[in-house]
Formats: C-alpha cells, sequence, structure tokens
C-alpha cells in the first residue's frame, strides 16, 4: 500500500496512502516531486530494475489539473512555423517524441489496468475562413513531412451550426484523468519495486558524490542522482495565469475530439462527460479574459449552453522548445536541468520523463552525475 499526511485532492475516487519514511536511505535515485514527469520516470526507471525512492510534500497528484487533460501529438505552434523556424528535422523529432509520449501513457494504462477514463480520438486544427486555407494547406504539408502520413485537411470540422471553415485532422490524440492516472501509477511504481513516499517535503539538497536530499523531518536521502520535477519559483517570479470556462453542451451535439484555434493556438477545447442525463461539459482554455473566452467558444460552438465553471489556473513558462536534458546554468557538475515550451504540459511531462529516464539509464553506467532537473 502507498501514505499520506494529507487528505487526497477532492474528486478522487480513492484515497492513495504510501508507507511512512522511517530513517535515511541510501538508492540510486531519488526523485523530488510525484507529478506526471516525476511519477513516470520512477516508474519507467523501477521496471528497469533501478532502485529509486520518490518523495512529494504533497498527495499524488496534488498538483494535477482537475478533470481529463489532453495528450497530444499535434499541439501548440503546429509544425508549419516549427519547421519554418527550425528545420524538418526539428519538426520529424518533435513529431516521434510527442506522439512517442502519447503511446507511452497509453502502454502504462494498458499494462498496469489503470482505469482512468484513457481515450484516443482526433485532433481538430480549426480555421478562419478561406483565407486561413493556404496556411492549413502548409501545416498539412508540414506535418506531412514530419512522418504524420493520416494528416489531412477538411472543408469543414465535425461542430454542429459551426460556419464552414476548412480545418486540419489530426488522428491519434488522447485524454486522460490525470488524478486517477497518477493514482494507478504511483502503486505501479510500488509494484515495479520503487519506494513512493506522499507528505514528506525537501528542505535542501547536497550536492556530492553521492548527492544527498535532506527532507522537512531531517530524513537524509543519498542519491546517485537526485531528480526534480518541476521548476521551483521564487517569490518575486512571474505568476502566468490561464484562464477555463465549462460550457454546456447537449450529448451527442459535438464530435469527442481536441480542438484548437489555427490563428490562436492558445485557444483549445475538448468534451468532458458528466453524469448520466446532465449532458456534456466543453471545456474551453486560453490565456485570455473569461469573457473572451466565451466569446469565442460560442463563435466556435453555437451549440454551447450556459456557463457551468470558471477557472483560473498558474500556465507553465518553459524557456525551451522541447522536453530536453543539458547541464544546468549553474555550472555545477553534475547539475541538469529539463525544459520545454512546445506542445501541451501533459504531453511535455511525458517526453522529460522518458528523456530524464534514457539520460539515466545511459548514466548509471558512467556515474558522472548526481542531479537532474525535469
Amino acid at each position: 500500500m502507498i501514505v499520506t499526511g494529507r487528505a487526497a485532492p477532492r474528486g478522487m475516487p480513492h484515497a492513495l496512502h504510501s508507507p511512512a519514511l522511517i530513517g535515511g536511505a541510501r538508492v540510486e535515485t531519488c526523485i523530488v516531486g510525484a507529478g506526471v514527469p516525476g511519477l513516470i520516470a520512477a516508474y519507467l526507471l523501477a521496471r528497469e530494475g533501478r532502485s529509486i525512492l520518490l518523495v512529494d510534500e504533497s498527495p499524488v497528484g496534488g498538483g494535477a489539473a482537475p478533470g481529463t487533460v489532453q495528450l497530444a501529438g499535434m499541439i501548440e505552434p503546429p509544425y508549419a512555423p516549427l519547421e519554418d523556424g527550425h528545420g524538418p528535422m526539428a519538426a520529424r523529432l518533435a513529431a516521434q517524441s510527442f506522439h512517442g509520449a502519447v503511446d507511452t501513457v497509453e502502454a502504462i494504462v494498458r499494462r498496469e489496468r489503470i482505469a482512468c477514463d484513457f481515450e484516443r480520438l482526433d485532433g481538430y486544427c480549426l480555421g478562419t475562413g478561406d483565407n486561413t486555407r493556404a496556411q492549413l494547406e502548409h501545416e498539412v504539408e508540414a506535418a506531412r513531412r514530419a512522418g504524420l502520413t493520416d494528416v489531412e485537411l477538411l472543408a469543414a470540422p465535425p461542430i454542429i451550426g459551426a460556419a464552414p471553415a476548412p480545418c486540419v485532422r489530426y488522428p491519434g490524440q488522447a485524454q486522460f484523468h490525470p488524478h486517477k492516472f497518477l493514482a494507478g501509477l504511483a502503486r505501479a511504481v510500488a509494484h515495479a519495486g520503487g519506494r513512493p513516499h506522499f507528505g514528506v517535503g525537501l528542505k535542501s539538497l547536497e550536492p556530492g558524490r553521492p548527492a544527498t536530499v535532506v527532507t522537512t523531518f531531517g530524513h537524509r536521502i543519498e542519491a546517485d542522482a537526485i531528480v526534480m520535477s518541476g521548476r521551483r519559483r521564487l517569490a518575486t517570479d512571474p505568476q502566468p495565469a490561464t484562464r477555463a470556462l465549462a460550457l454546456r453542451v447537449p450529448r451527442g451535439a459535438l464530435t469527442r475530439a481536441l480542438y484548437w484555434d489555427a490563428s490562436s493556438p492558445e485557444y483549445c477545447a475538448r468534451l468532458r462527460t458528466t453524469g448520466a442525463g446532465a449532458g456534456e461539459h466543453l471545456l474551453v482554455m486560453g490565456g485570455c479574459e473569461h469573457g473572451e473566452l466565451e466569446e469565442w467558444a460560442r463563435m466556435r460552438f453555437p451549440v454551447c449552453g450556459e456557463v457551468l465553471q470558471r477557472l483560473v489556473g498558474e500556465a507553465p513558462g518553459d524557456s525551451d522548445l522541447f522536453a530536453c536534458v543539458g547541464q544546468a546554468e549553474a555550472g555545477s557538475e553534475g547539475v541538469y536541468v529539463s525544459t520545454a515550451g512546445w506542445g501541451s504540459a501533459m504531453t511535455r511531462a511525458t517526453v522529460a520523463a522518458i528523456t530524464v529516464k534514457d539520460f539515466l539509464q545511459a548514466s548509471y553506467f558512467e556515474r558522472d552525475f548526481s542531479y537532474v532537473r525535469m
């Protein structure tokens, strides 16, 4: 069984508990942070037979988004500007890594039988009329050069009542429930031999061979590698916000899919199923104010009804194009950072976890590392 000293997040189907961390420990890898990248990395490494200990001051999934989230191999910005700015090899690398991330999550869900509402569905990049046709044709050509041969240009999106406008269809996207996924993944980590401990905070890091994590309870965890999951913000850092709306739509009125706006890819939408007879919620997200978001939703999805929820959250502010691992700017030997600023957060998190796992697997043979950050 898995333990936490805190209550599980509201809405989680089962409380997840982990054994208390008693005393110190010596492991190959200590992962600080039990979000999507931390838990996936822990799971992949544990399945390789590595000695893994994971700590987080929050309950499992405490920082995950409510409801379902998207996993996408087509993400903002689209492939055409990516190819134009960084070349066809970069676009192909992006396509391979992001679709690989979706496949990895699906494989974990199937292998571990995690009931997290995972489903494959199409994604649609919505144009605004014939004036965007040339832009979307360029996108289809770039996506196909990147290896996505099943991407196609359609005359109109599958949205009842919407004005005719071209759109790009990207098959093979996905969505899932993050709380349910993380709860099942934490159990899978423990089953694979990893040691997840929740309700355990980080006090300090001590570099060296081995490096040491000091917890808020005074425990000392020695490890060949320390993995930090997520960027630790300073009080002076800006807190970029993203806003979301949930609007009611009748069941069957919209195709279950992921939707993006070609002109403003930060505008995106997907369906969230509610209880029987209650219809479906259309979740709409973007960086603008709620009024502008609602105006966009009603223009794109005329079947929208009343607004059920208005949400405000923190948007990740990453600086790099891809999820990658490299030496940190601090210049400390064996200190590495993994960041990304392209694509949906859940897909980036999965790519980062896979990248860190591959990096650590290679480094286990060299033993020339101590600290990795995701």
